[in-house]
């Protein structure tokens, strides 16, 4: 059921622009990205859907869109990738918009749980638990969002792991040198 996009904030002043690696090892290329916070202000978990450009003077340029499950009265972190994965070093800006917002009426079948951060080496090293809720074997991306001391997004770094059904596991992410604060979410999922 779609919900009122205006319960979804995108936090419009933190919005970071990167040129890095992206994409799978085997389809790694350097691209452009904005990361871009967005909070949920229902009291419902929802599934977020972002989109948007990348801009720079008069030109602007789309990115891929990108779906994470926002907890009731939670934020995650939005990796918003050039859609031809390609770096854009005349770019200065990022305008991403909401569009989508579904409520989910599901327990989230992977959870992360536990949760603390603890500083190594001038860096925030993000630890919890990893539940898979469900009865069967399923393959999870678990990824860390990473801020710097005033709060702005500094990186997000992902993993793969498979699990068995009901498995637990502890994991950490450790984030970019500067990083201060940092929490483990979940991205994509399949059985």
């Amino acid at each position: 059921m779609d919900v009122d996009r205006a319960q979804i904030e995108i936090v419009t002043d933190s919005v970071a622009l990167k040129t890095g690696a992206v994409g799978e090892a085997r389809w790694k290329t350097q691209a452009t990205y904005a990361l871009v916070e967005a909070r949920n202000h229902s009291e419902k978990d929802l599934e977020v859907t972002l989109a948007g450009h990348l801009v720079g003077g008069d030109e602007k340029w789309p990115v891929r869109r990108e779906s994470l499950r926002i907890p009731a009265g939670g934020s995650r972190l939005f990796a918003l990738v050039d859609d031809k994965q390609a770096a854009r070093p005349q770019a200065t800006g990022a305008r991403p918009e909401v569009v989508g917002a579904m409520a989910v009426g599901y327990s989230p079948p992977f959870m992360v749980t536990d949760g603390k951060v603890v500083m190594d080496q001038g860096r925030a090293v993000a630890a919890a638990y990893l539940t898979n809720t469900a009865k069967r074997v399923g393959s999870v991306i678990l990824i860390g969002a990473f801020f710097d001391q005033a709060g702005l997004p500094l990186g997000r770094t992902s993993t793969l792991f498979r699990m068995d059904g009901g498995g637990k596991r502890g994991v950490q992410l450790v984030g970019p040198t500067g990083s201060r604060s940092a929490y483990l979410f979940v991205g994509e999922y399949v059985y």
